[in-house]
């Protein structure tokens, strides 16, 4: 069959009408244009074609498909409708796809049988019998006091990460949380590290809560079925052996009081706070007499820490380097007693900063790790004086450096002089 002479054309197949229109149109080598159209189940529909006959076909195939359509929703009674969408409305509030919750119920009959809600119910029964409803704010509360009781830092280590907790799900039951509204609360924190730090503080506290029959024991936490994020590897920062000279120079000519707690820092690698003491545990610092400066026969000088950070080695000794020892003969007498005030690391830091000295966070024990390992090459040892696990070493300290470097910072010495800045 040829184009035919008069427009809009029109396909029919039983009740169903396809039509095609023709308009001019200059780009195509026939000068005119072919529209097939029809009416599905999004509306008007249209396609266009450069071609008639090409069009003919599709309209003719799209008038049968529609056809074929409507012959089948001929078989689907009033009934089968309802009961459909019934079906849809009880699984839209699970989240669930129809098929899935049938597929879900025939496994379940099939190992329950005729039972299935009886056996529910009884499981049910048992997983509430002993579980006593909490809000999530009084659930935090206890928790913090518990922790403070056990003399487990409760508030130091959790209080600031479990406030935004208690402030977006206060007077929620800890029991009605679900993976969903934990996950949503957690992607307000778009740093991994953070955003996994919260999540872990939280596992911790829900677990806290099975133990103490605010959760089921049954049944694993919902927060624990939300996903841990990439965590992006923050720059280590290290001083080089000339920085690291400079300093010693300036604390000791203007703040020698601190320089013992430098010289334990940057040339023992001793944490921070078990130079300093915790913030609530300011009075236990690095004591004098676990400083042992005049090695036996055969032996070495060394530091034993004198009180390790919890869940690390609790008995830690680090072997006195040369520059070590020359560094701590020159600090202020008496070496009786802590040898710092409370806090003094915080303070040296503050020191340095307000003088307008490169000073990367953690720097100084990053540093003698790095220099120490790059002298010896022996990480397991280095991590054994350090208190860490060689994994956390390579991950959280240690940048790589040449042999050389590390003989540079362990060849710092006093001079004879207080040097200047």
């Amino acid at each position: 069959m040829g184009t035919p002479t008069r427009f809009p054309h029109l396909i029919r197949d039983q009740s169903v009408v396809v039509r095609i229109v023709r308009t001019k149109a200059k780009s195509t080598v026939s000068g005119f244009c072919y529209t097939v159209s029809w009416v599905g189940p999004n509306g008007r529909e249209r396609l266009n074609r450069t071609d008639f006959a090409e069009a003919e076909a599709e309209a003719r195939t799209k008038a049968a498909q529609l056809a074929a359509g409507i012959a089948a929703a001929s078989m689907v009674s009033n009934s089968d409708i309802t009961e459909l969408t019934q079906a849809r409305e009880i699984v839209a509030e699970h989240g669930i796809p129809l098929v899935s919750a049938v597929a879900e119920w025939s496994k379940a009959k099939s190992l329950a049988g005729t039972s299935l809600i009886n056996l529910c119910e009884e499981w049910s029964r048992k997983r509430t019998a002993s579980v006593q409803r909490v809000k999530v704010a009084d659930a935090v509360t206890q928790f913090i006091t518990a922790k403070n009781a056990a003399k487990q830092e409760g508030t130091r280590t959790y209080g600031a990460k479990l406030k935004p907790v208690s402030e977006h799900f206060g007077e929620y039951y800890l029991d009605s949380i679900s993976t969903k509204d934990w996950t949503k609360f957690l992607a307000r924190y778009e740093n991994g590290v953070t955003h996994n730090d919260i999540r872990k503080k939280i596992v911790t506290l829900c677990r806290w809560s099975q133990k103490n029959n605010y959760l089921s024991e049954d049944i694993k936490p919902e927060i624990e079925k939300t996903d841990r994020h990439k965590e992006e590897r923050s720059p280590i920062g290290i001083l080089s052996p000339k920085e690291f000279g400079n300093i010693l120079a300036f604390i000791r000519k203007h703040y020698p009081q601190h320089l013992a707690a430098l010289v334990v820092a940057g040339f023992c690698g001793v944490r921070g706070d078990e130079i300093q003491g915790k913030r609530d545990k300011r009075e236990i610092r690095q004591l004098w007499s676990d400083i042992h400066t005049k090695p036996q026969k055969n032996d070495y000088a060394f530091l034993k820490v004198t009180i390790a950070k919890e869940n690390t080695p609790a008995d830690r000794i680090v072997h006195l380097q040369k520059a070590a020892l020359a560094w701590l003969k020159v600090c202020p007498n008496p070496h009786q007693g802590a040898i710092c005030e409370e806090g003094a690391i915080e303070k040296i830091r503050l020191i340095l900063r307000k003088a307008k000295f490169h000073l990367p966070e953690n720097c100084f024990r990053h540093s003698w790790i790095t220099y120490r390992i790059a002298v010896t090459q022996d990480k397991a040892h280095t991590a054994t004086e350090a208190g860490n696990s060689v994994q956390e070493i390579d991950r959280r300290y240690r940048v790589p450096k040449p042999r050389h470097e590390g003989i540079a910072w362990f060849a710092l010495r006093p001079s004879r002089s207080k040097n200047k800045k």
